[in-house]
């Protein structure tokens, strides 16, 4: 006879391994066309399952695509940690971090437009921004490391105390400066990749991925210099 406690866990097992399944066909659906193709009611006809079931899952398509955008955001936070780990200096993680975030974009465009355009659909969950926070630290990290504060006008009133919790946490000598330096350092490995993932780059120039490594070696300049 099955106890109460070995029913249950068989129960969990089974609940997470149907879930592992629904984000398995959603993500297939993804990739195939974008978010735009993540529906609940098709998903739940690929599976052979009742709408009704399939509900008590994930009962919003927001929800699902959060789902979806939180493991999108470790994966590419891991990437991006493994590829740093090979680099000893500021400049040079930032190099590889670069490389390997635009890498990685290129390999998931649909995943990496779930993340990063401003209109996607899926909400914001406590998993899905702690993950997002786990993909910003490596960011902070890079910039925290690079070199000492120059001076700055930024105080903690002009960030989100949210996540200046979670960045003060990780680094307890962060200042607003290294805090503003790291949003800035985003913004320049972020910028040109959009634009090429967008297809808005390719026109304008044959070889997208020369241009990049342009910039990087402006960044990592701009690491090792002594201003803001």
């Amino acid at each position: 006879m099955t106890s109460p406690k070995e029913g249950a866990s068989r129960r969990a097992r089974h609940r997470a391994q149907t879930t592992a399944e629904i984000k398995a066909t959603a993500l297939k659906h993804l990739v195939e066309g974008g978010t735009d193709a993540v529906a609940l009611r098709g998903i739940a006809r690929d599976m052979g399952m009742a709408p009704g079931t399939f509900y008590s899952y994930f009962d919003t398509r927001e929800a699902l695509l959060a789902a979806l955008a939180a493991d999108a955001y470790r994966a590419l936070a891991a990437h991006l940690r493994t590829a740093r780990e090979g680099a000893r200096e500021p400049a040079g993680r930032a190099l590889a971090h670069g490389l390997a975030y635009r890498a990685w974009a290129l390999a998931h465009p649909q995943e990496f437009r779930l993340l990063f355009s401003g209109r996607s659909p899926h909400a914001q969950t406590p998993d899905s921004t702690e993950a997002e926070y786990e993909l910003c630290l490596g960011i902070v990290e890079i910039a925290a490391t690079a070199r000492a504060d120059a001076g700055s006008p930024y105080s903690w009133d002009d960030f989100d105390p949210a996540f200046t919790e979670v960045a003060r946490a990780a680094f307890p000598d962060l200042t607003p400066a290294t805090l503003a330096r790291s949003l800035r350092l985003w913004g320049r490995l972020h910028g040109l990749v959009t634009l090429e993932i967008d297809g808005l780059l390719r026109p304008q120039i044959t070889d997208p991925e020369r241009l990049y490594r342009d910039e990087l070696t402006d960044v990592a300049a701009w690491l090792t210099s002594t201003g803001t």
